[in-house]
């Protein structure tokens, strides 16, 4: 696959790659093409050739298939600030087709408690620490039983513990899915133990 930019940036050049279950780390420095190749992967930008499967999905495509079984944290997110997070999530997982607010209350609270935050689930998201918004963040791209989780530089700005912690976490989601992870980030600190 390839990618060039209007502005005669070459993203990407004759990437070729098989990623299997588990966690997949994309290692670089900044503009090495990291965001390209996952914003590519996450159906938000076209690539100029090349291909993507995930199964038996075309990635470039059947986009909306791709949607329904994906999760998608970017580098940069925001959130609503006047509303809680159980009430985000809930409205989230309507959009990915729980329609059953019993389900839907199960799976709401079951995420906050693997993200750690069901104990400030009734606060407005805007009073968040970054590094609970970055859980947040994952709660809502593990909504759905995503096939595919991509993840973009998510330790950015989060200490070495809380860095921990979510190496941890994505390392345990791995367990069962394709997780795909990218950083600049090299620190002894923040590895998770686990491969």
């Amino acid at each position: 696959m390839s990618k060039t930019y209007a502005n005669g940036v070459q993203a990407l050049k004759n990437v070729n790659l098989t990623i299997n279950q588990g966690m997949f780390g994309l290692l670089g420095p900044n503009g090495a093409g990291k965001s390209s190749l996952m914003r590519t992967i996450a159906t938000l930008q076209e690539a100029d050739t090349g291909s993507i499967f995930l199964d038996s999905l075309d990635v470039l495509k059947e986009k909306q298939e791709v949607r329904k079984v994906l999760g998608y944290l970017p580098q940069e997110f925001g959130v609503y600030p006047k509303i809680t997070a159980e009430t985000m999530l809930d409205h989230i997982a309507t959009l990915k087709g729980i329609t059953n607010a019993k389900e839907r209350k199960e799976v709401v609270e079951s995420l906050l408690q693997k993200v750690n935050l069901f104990h400030v689930r009734k606060k407005n998201l805007g009073t968040y620490s970054g590094g609970m918004k970055q859980r947040f963040g994952i709660a809502q791209a593990l909504l759905g039983n995503p096939k595919l989780i991509i993840v973009d530089e998510p330790t950015a700005g989060l200490d070495p513990a809380e860095r921990n912690r979510f190496h941890n976490l994505l390392s345990e989601i791995g367990e069962n899915t394709i997780v795909i992870l990218s950083t600049h980030i090299v620190d002894g600190k923040g590895k998770s133990g686990k491969n």
